[in-house]
């Protein structure tokens, strides 16, 4: 470990929890699942890993957290807690910041931050495995996905979610032409080894930069690019992205929510997931949190106010009442 914790290319310093061993992860080990969060996210990481536990209960884990900001009391929090089960390790991975300081984020995208680049890395951040499922923290699962992690990925380097029609009007933004869909990277299943081999990391980097003003998804629109012909489509089972939620639907095995006003945790009353993230938030350590979030939403439901395209709106009873433009 001593070379990849001095290794100065990717400016991390991979850590294991005090005690913990871990097991390299394949296809035959245990499932390796990758995630790239801020602190203010460190509730819904839990909810994540949480869902993941409870319904895999017969696959033990590795998650590994990309991060430049958790405190050390959340990290002990997510280290301790094992779901129950003692073949689970969770790995915290700070990363240098400033790697990223010059890579754009579209003011548009009020709701992201630079930690979405953050999965650029992970083909160095872990030299030892051959591959990672990559998600974002705004899911749930709710099915086993032993078979999403076995998935035969052939030649190609990714794996992903098609974005259907909505992805040909991407497509065109960032000038990408053919028949080859346009992919969330929301959920990935990633060949570390290949990416290794064809130095994908650099590839990237120099690609955002390349596309620095012309790119309007971000790490999505880079990924798209650097793999373009290289990404396996998996189906809506795997990111219920496209599938309007419903409990009774069982053949979504993970249910993706995207936008900043579709999380589960951002409007109880016109959200039908709820239910569902506080299924998975009373088995974290945050269980405590769940009455207060309900009753900051039933004070929501008189008293609401939310900042969109830089316009701080607030709403009584549903009503707007004020609106203030935000300097900057």
């Amino acid at each position: 470990m001593e070379k990849e914790k001095n290794n100065p290319e990717c400016g991390i310093r991979p850590g294991l929890p005090t005690g913990a061993r871990l097991v390299h992860a394949g296809p035959q080990g245990p499932i390796s699942v990758s995630f790239c969060v801020s602190d203010s996210f460190v509730q819904h990481l839990a909810v994540v890993l949480a869902s993941l536990a409870a319904n895999n209960p017969d696959d033990p884990f590795v998650f590994h957290v990309l991060h430049r900001d958790i405190t050390p009391a959340h990290q002990r929090l997510l280290t301790d807690w094992h779901g129950g089960r003692d073949d689970i390790t969770v790995v915290f991975h700070p990363v240098d910041a400033a790697l990223f300081a010059d890579f754009p984020i579209p003011p548009e995208l009020e709701h992201v931050t630079q930690e979405m680049y953050y999965r650029f890395l992970l083909p160095t951040l872990l030299p030892d495995e051959t591959r990672t499922i990559y998600s974002d923290v705004d899911v749930c699962c709710v099915g086993n996905i032993r078979p999403l992690w076995e998935t035969d990925l052939g030649d190609n380097v990714l794996a992903a979610v098609s974005e259907g029609a909505a992805g040909e009007f991407k497509k065109k933004l960032i000038g990408l032409e053919g028949p080859a869909p346009y992919f969330y990277s929301g959920l990935l299943v990633m060949d570390l080894a290949q990416m290794r081999r064809e130095d994908a990391v650099s590839r990237l980097f120099a690609t955002t930069a390349a596309y620095a003003q012309r790119i309007a998804w971000p790490d999505q629109d880079v990924l798209n690019i650097v793999f373009r012909n290289r990404i396996l489509p998996l189906g809506p089972a795997w990111d219920g992205i496209n599938v309007r939620y419903s409990p009774y639907n069982k053949e979504v095995r993970i249910w993706h929510f995207p936008g900043a006003l579709m999380k589960p945790w951002c409007n109880i009353w016109k959200n039908r997931t709820c239910p569902l993230y506080l299924k998975y938030l009373r088995r974290t350590p945050f269980r405590d949190r769940a009455a207060a979030f309900v009753w900051g939403h039933i004070k929501g439901f008189f008293w609401f106010t939310y900042t969109k395209k830089r316009v701080r709106r607030t709403l009584c009873c549903g009503v707007l009442v004020h609106k203030k433009k935000m300097k900057g």
